[in-house]
């Protein structure tokens, strides 16, 4: 992910579902160390998955 950072720079936001990996404390610690938000879709909702995966894409 240091190399994505390096390559595309350190985003402000991040976007994910619901989780166990992104729901850990070690997530949550590393996106405060790089000042990272992070945003949760709602689960079992379509359309916040469907745009979750279509930003992935981009």
């Amino acid at each position: 992910i240091h190399v994505c950072f390096a390559f595309m720079g350190v985003p402000l936001a991040i976007k994910t579902d619901n989780g166990p990996a992104y729901a850990s404390l070690q997530f949550k610690r590393f996106c405060n160390l790089w000042g990272i938000t992070h945003d949760t879709s709602i689960a079992h909702d379509l359309t916040s998955q469907a745009l979750v995966e279509w930003a992935n894409q981009a």
